[in-house]
């Protein structure tokens, strides 16, 4: 029987992203999926700011931004009438939009990404079986000639989708609901005099259902090309719908702000809200739909899944090499659970509301005129959308000791990315697979204070020079000496609130997991030794 370290079971977006991260780490693993070929429809097409800098970590984000089409704020209308505008333009990212990409080109990149590292998928290889052994996991294989293989691997990784079959060879339950309500989703181009670099989402009052609202929404890719989605208030659920019946939807919602010139694709689908109670069972995690299921509002459902990966990859290679304890992958479970259960409650909620609440056009106006008068809620509402704000509140692996100010990135929230001058940002220091510390120097260290920190510098990098690197953040000019970023200008500085020098340890998912103002090596390798090993 042969024997690998990993068992990627799915090639979307989820798994190929774990997948290029432990490529990145170098650690060994296949990656299977039934399907003969990759995803050849728009499908997923949001690309939420947060995970256009987990493709910058990677090292992949040039070609999104090269073929992506670019939404800079997201506008409500009522009866064709706008309402209001939630813009984009406030994001704490040097990336102030959602970037639109059909699913069969994120995936596309990405495999292209992992073939870089000599990697492919393997297609038309289904996973059949699975038993769980007190050293690993034994996997039935079944290839595309019929012929069947057998593998143990040490971790097996569930990134094969809603109907799972890793979820349910295992009998994990997947509890939820379904809801009833229909939708319509479509690829079309029309013509329009709205805005071709924003999103449109419309609002009725239905003809069937007077007291609920339609809901339709037009996202742009760039020439001319939309997704469309709608509701439908069918009596009877349908698999199929012509393109002249896209076409009424689009007039009748839109009330003429768009015009359809041709339908490429049109399919149903119906919204669930589930997700496992653990995403970890043993030897096996899941991660993305094979975990969690929710309502496509706000297009969270792809990139909680990228998340899921970029927060998993680098425990599972620290574990695997040696160098953290087993109890590193607890956090899985401890950090992302909640997040991803807030998505499935909030988009829930939100699908909901518009299509069940008899209250909600007048929930609509109150929000609408508050986004209008508190120009702050676009900016905490932006953040939320485009997964900055995700923060992990509990886990045994952050430090969470030391009080911090609301103007201070804060222990568990993702470390701010600094455009540092016009050639430089923060997030350049982090492309590496280790964990980065960053010490603040402050307004004018004295200098017994530097020779201090310097010889905590060398200790660090020379106890844990395989886990980390650090770096002396200076406002003077440091002339590219090695371990340090210049910060003439003062902006790292300004963006993580420090006056006196302070020192921020950033982990490989770029998520904040020390900070302290005291010097101290004893305290910082005790953070350390809570799950890394030398």
């Amino acid at each position: 029987m042969k024997k690998l370290p990993v068992l990627i079971v799915g090639a979307g977006p989820t798994g190929l992203m774990l997948a290029c991260e432990l490529a990145r780490h170098g650690i060994s693993f296949r990656i299977i999926d039934k399907k003969p070929e990759s995803t050849k429809g728009s499908n997923a097409t949001w690309i939420q700011t947060r995970t256009l800098e987990i493709f910058d970590a990677i090292g992949t984000l040039d070609p999104f931004l090269k073929i992506g089409h670019r939404c800079n704020a997201i506008n409500f209308y009522e009866k064709g009438v706008q309402l209001s505008t939630l813009s984009l333009n406030q994001l704490d990212s040097i990336y102030h939009f959602i970037l639109m990409v059909p699913q069969k080109d994120t995936e596309h990149l990405l495999a292209k990404k992992l073939a870089e590292y000599k990697i492919n998928v393997e297609r038309s290889s289904e996973l059949v079986d699975v038993k769980q052994m007190n050293d690993g996991v034994e996997c039935t294989i079944r290839k595309g000639d019929g012929n069947i293989e057998n593998i143990k691997t040490n971790w097996l990784i569930a990134c094969d989708g809603v109907n799972s079959t890793v979820r349910e060879r295992c009998g994990i339950k997947f509890p939820g609901e379904d809801l009833t309500e229909q939708f319509m989703v479509a690829d079309a181009q029309m013509d329009s005099h709205l805005p071709s670099d924003e999103i449109h989402v419309f609002f009725d009052k239905g003809n069937i259902f007077p007291d609920r609202a339609t809901l339709f929404s037009a996202f742009p890719w760039g020439s001319k090309n939309y997704r469309l989605s709608a509701n439908l208030y069918l009596s009877h659920p349908r698999q199929n719908f012509t393109e002249p019946e896209v076409r009424e939807v689009v007039a009748e919602r839109t009330y003429g702000n768009y015009v359809v010139n041709s339908v490429s694709w049109i399919s149903p689908f119906w919204i669930h809200g589930k997700i496992v109670k653990r995403l970890r069972d043993n030897f096996i995690f899941l991660l993305g739909d094979a975990a969690h299921a929710h309502s496509p509002a706000g297009g969270q459902g792809m990139n909680s899944g990228i998340q899921d990966a970029f927060n998993l990859a680098w425990k599972l290679s620290l574990v695997i090499k040696k160098k953290a304890h087993l109890s590193l992958l607890d956090s899985y479970q401890a950090e992302r659970y909640p997040i991803d259960k807030n998505i499935v409650k909030q988009t829930e909620y939100l699908t909901k509301m518009v299509i069940f609440d008899k209250s909600f056009f007048k929930n609509l106006k109150n929000f609408s005129q508050k986004l209008s008068y508190y120009p702050y809620l676009s900016k905490n509402i932006g953040k939320e959308l485009t997964q900055l704000n995700t923060r992990y509140k509990k886990s045994l692996i952050i430090d969470y000791n030391k009080n911090l100010s609301r103007k201070s990135p804060r222990q568990g929230e993702r470390a701010p990315n600094v455009l540092i001058d016009d050639n430089n940002f923060l997030y350049r220091y982090f492309n590496h697979p280790l964990h980065t510390v960053l010490i603040f120097l402050g307004n004018n260290p004295k200098k017994d204070f530097l020779t201090k920190i310097k010889l905590l510098q060398q200790s660090l990098n020379s106890n844990f020079s395989k886990i980390l690197k650090t770096f002396l953040i200076a406002k003077e000019n440091s002339n590219n000496q090695k371990g340090y970023i210049c910060d003439v200008n003062g902006l790292l500085h300004q963006r993580y609130n420090v006056i006196k020098p302070a020192v921020y340890i950033i982990r490989p998912d770029n998520y904040i997991g020390y900070y302290s103002d005291k010097f101290t090596l004893s305290d910082i390798k005790k953070f350390l030794s809570k799950y890394l090993l030398k």
